[in-house]
């Protein structure tokens, strides 16, 4: 059901700005993965100990994860819609592993 005071776009409206914002998210998303591989190539060179390394990669990663999921996977426009999938989805998986702790343990132990 269409919103009465949004009326639905047109094909085509606001094609060059979102067109641009996708091109500048994958620009980003190279720059990062360069960043990436120049951050490994200090720690085979010694430069930069592996766990600062480690940080640093995982820090790249996780703000390339942000954008594709905000940009690329609309997240940004449609999170109101979202959420409600996400948050309960967050909370079980949350549970689950908690449940199965326990067993994990116990097993590692070999009791």
């Amino acid at each position: 059901m269409t919103d009465p005071s949004h009326p639905p776009a047109a094909h085509g409206d606001h094609g060059p700005a979102l067109f641009r914002a996708y091109m500048v998210i994958a620009v980003l998303l190279a720059v990062f993965t360069a960043a990436s591989f120049v951050v490994n190539g200090l720690v085979h060179a010694k430069t930069l100990t592996p766990m600062a390394g480690f940080w640093i990669i995982l820090g790249v990663a996780v703000v390339k994860a942000v954008l594709v999921a905000l940009y690329f996977m609309h997240l940004l426009a449609d999170w109101g819609k979202v959420y409600f999938l996400i948050v309960p989805v967050l909370i079980l998986a949350a549970m689950t592993i908690i449940a199965l702790l326990p067993d994990h343990v116990f097993d590692w132990h070999g009791v």
